[in-house]
């Protein structure tokens, strides 16, 4: 019997639905000779997954799930195991799209899923002549997942690090992208940067789903795996896991965008937003040249999480240690 360690912490909305499913292929993967064993973090758990593998006592897993960007973009986190991985990337068929231009990174990094941040908002003319940066009292969230600093981090690539600063400054953070939301619904401002499927409840009346100017900005899921386990048994549980039984669920109730081509999904729309917002835009690859720039920068040096804490009526901002791109241009028409 081959034992695989698989550390998971992603989709905090859909994980009752997620475990069920791991507790389910767990029992089907005995049949293979795999003795299966989950370990969760994020939210509702003792630790998120970059804190819990930046101890200098962590356990090595043998797969990792992963949409706390951290634990891939933090090098201190990264480089424990990044020279120990198999080129995951190639097992699984890739849909080619933009998207995935958008968040490819490396060979041994299998994109999984994304969940696209868009407007929720009672304010719809203000989205259409609004660019990310320019916003004055936008609300998202969240401070204790990977959502916020992908947003500040994505503005401080594309726009420069005093057009992230004036973002931080004159927007509402919320601890989780739940509170954006609701900060809209209960009138504290006019418009939210959320996932998706909370701007899909827009009621077209008074609240309303928009696209930003430059696109979703994308929080993607990654699947590695580490060569302490079999290829062969590494394989076998990654290519369980990216099934046609997880992707269609993901697409279809999380609205999000699912990388691998062999999901039924990806033969329809692969998500209600896409059809509104995809096609017309072209993806940014991730910028590998601005990571060893930031690490220069101060606010950078030293944090692996952001922070927000109130200093004499000011938001006092520590960010995390990198920074990816994962919004699309509009000046770059596609289709999808």
């Amino acid at each position: 019997m081959t034992s695989i360690l698989l550390y998971w912490n992603h989709i905090c909305v859909l994980h009752r639905q997620e475990k069920a499913f791991l507790e389910d292929l767990a029992q089907r993967l005995w049949g293979d000779g795999i003795r299966l064993e989950v370990r969760y973090f994020g939210l509702g758990y003792p630790e998120h997954m970059s804190e819990y593998l930046a101890r200098p006592d962590a356990i090595l897993p043998d797969l990792i799930v992963s949409a706390d960007l951290e634990v891939f973009e933090d090098l201190r986190i990264f480089s424990k195991f990044k020279s120990d991985l198999y080129p995951a990337a190639d097992w699984i068929p890739l849909r080619q799209s933009p998207m995935l231009n958008a968040v490819q990174r490396s060979p041994c990094l299998l994109p999984f899923v994304s969940i696209p941040l868009v407007y929720y908002t009672r304010e719809p003319e203000a989205c259409a002549k609004t660019s990310l940066p320019d916003w004055r009292g936008l609300a998202f969230g969240g401070i204790n997942n990977s959502a916020a600093k992908t947003v500040v981090k994505s503005v401080w690539e594309r726009w420069g690090q005093v057009a992230a600063a004036k973002l931080l400054g004159e927007s509402l953070v919320a601890d989780m992208p739940i509170g954006a939301f609701q900060a809209v619904r209960q009138g504290q401002t006019s418009t939210a940067l959320v996932p998706s499927l909370y701007a899909l409840r827009a009621d077209g009346r008074e609240t309303f789903l928009r696209v930003p100017q430059e696109g979703p900005v994308l929080i993607p899921s990654y699947l590695c795996a580490c060569a302490s386990a079999p290829e062969w048994a590494a394989r076998r549980v990654a290519e369980r896991i990216l099934s046609h039984e997880l992707c269609d669920f993901y697409a279809t109730n999380g609205d999000l965008i699912v990388y691998p081509c062999l999901h039924r999904a990806a033969q329809r729309t692969g998500g209600r937003l896409r059809p509104l917002s995809i096609r017309c835009m072209a993806g940014t690859s991730f910028s590998c040249g601005f990571l060893p720039a930031l690490l220069h920068q101060t606010a950078f040096r030293n944090r692996v999480c952001l922070r927000l804490t109130e200093t004499e009526g000011a938001s006092r901002l520590w960010l995390g240690s990198s920074c990816s791109l994962l919004h699309f241009n509009r000046s770059q028409v596609a289709t999808a």
